[in-house]
């Protein structure tokens, strides 16, 4: 398979991708999640469903909005009680904000705009029609467009929804997944390592961003560098999650055997992506297989990070019905100036980014090797660098990886 610029992977990634099945949660025993509205969803019922107060205050009728003489105290109204009496020319009843407002009632007169004197008020200044009133379906209308299809369910949208009278909602399922290491050298715990060994990491990155979206992993199993006991592990699952990912043996080399492991499980679609102009994480496999994605990533955990954060993250997140998800959303301006050897490939640097004065900026870490990982601990962001030059003051194209706006 031929070698795919990074754009080509990006949609080649993106058209396995489609978003999960929707299914229904009751809203009034939902909690803030991170799931993803699924369908527009509409008003069940008008809001606010009643002409409402917006001030504590006098109800008046149109006839009285210019009134000289005083108005008779017919009752008051507070948020709750049923509906009042119908309003008469020369009344006022007294409402407190939120309230009911009587049938014919043309403005509530604010009551720092009144005199009271014992059981009338007087106006002290004209009131203008519609005065501190919300008329009913002013917010929205039953059956109007209420909340847009991959949005997310949370604090703010369960309000809307419960607001407009709307008890269930579909929502995107959140997506299965199951994490593959590959690798003879790891060891998978606290024990001294021996000769060859290196303690296994691209893991806890990949399980704590996918928490992060709300995503569910299944499982992560390490694995030998075994080409049937790959094997077996991976058609064991297709069908049973939403995808598989892999770390380690994406390459070609003598013991790299997840590539040959996912080409020779029968299914439909053929491998769709296995390398690609990109720096570093060029060795990348992306197969789907009846309902179940795999992707193959590097197995050192710089590259994989890079890897998982501009491609497979954006996918997954597009699978779970966040259909802005893409590689690289933001624009930051370099701090300092970048000189690299030329190369076909895109080349992905870790930096640090940071809003000053409004401006999102970005400074590539010094250390961008593949064989380096203990700039993670510092890394909040991934640039992608298309050209070989940059001065300071040049803008490139950003995403997070966590903090400061990441998804």
């Amino acid at each position: 398979m031929r070698i795919l610029p990074f754009d080509d992977a990006w949609m080649a990634i993106q058209s396995l991708s489609a978003p999960l099945p929707p299914e229904w949660i009751e809203v009034w025993q939902a909690t803030a999640t991170k799931r993803r509205i699924a369908q527009d969803v509409v008003a069940a019922i008008d809001l606010p469903p009643f002409d409402r107060a917006m001030m504590d205050g006098f109800a008046i009728a149109a006839s009285d909005l210019h009134a000289m003489e005083p108005l008779c105290i017919r009752g008051a109204v507070a948020a709750g009680d049923p509906a009042p009496i119908a309003l008469a020319n020369g009344d006022a009843v007294r409402v407190r904000t939120g309230a009911m407002v009587p049938s014919g009632a043309a403005a509530v007169v604010r009551q720092e705009w009144v005199d009271v004197q014992g059981e009338t008020i007087r106006l002290l200044q004209r009131v203008r029609p519609n005065e501190s009133i919300q008329r009913r379906g002013d917010d929205v209308r039953a059956g109007a467009p209420l909340i847009g299809a991959g949005l997310p369910l949370d604090g703010q949208a369960i309000a809307v929804l419960r607001a407009a009278g709307v008890t269930q909602v579909p929502v995107h399922r959140a997506c299965r997944i199951a994490i593959l290491v590959t690798g003879s050298e790891l060891r998978t715990d606290e024990q001294p390592l021996a000769e060859g060994q290196v303690y296994a990491a691209s893991d806890a990155f990949l399980a704590a961003s996918l928490f992060e979206i709300g995503a569910v992993v299944v499982d992560i199993v390490y694995l030998p560098d075994d080409l049937q006991t790959i094997r077996g592990e991976i058609e064991r699952r297709i069908g049973a999650v939403d995808c598989i990912l892999m770390t380690g043996g994406a390459s070609v080399g003598d013991t790299d055997y997840a590539q040959r492991a996912i080409a020779s499980i029968p299914g439909d679609l053929p491998i769709a992506v296995s390398r690609i102009w990109m720096r570093p994480g060029s060795p990348l496999v992306v197969r789907r297989i009846d309902t179940t994605n795999v992707f193959a990533m590097s197995g050192n955990p710089a590259a994989c990070f890079v890897q998982f954060h501009s491609l497979i993250l954006p996918a997954i997140r597009r699978m779970m019905g966040d259909f802005s998800a893409c590689p690289f959303p933001y624009r930051a301006r370099l701090m300092e100036p970048i000189r690299l050897k030329p190369l076909k490939h895109v080349r992905v640097h870790r930096a640090i980014a940071n809003w000053q004065d409004g401006i999102l900026t970005a400074k590539a870490q010094v250390q961008q090797s593949s064989g380096s990982i203990s700039g993670l601990a510092l890394t909040n962001a991934l640039i992608r660098l298309d050209e070989d030059q940059y001065v300071p003051g040049d803008t490139v194209p950003l995403s997070f990886t966590r903090g400061l706006g990441a998804p």
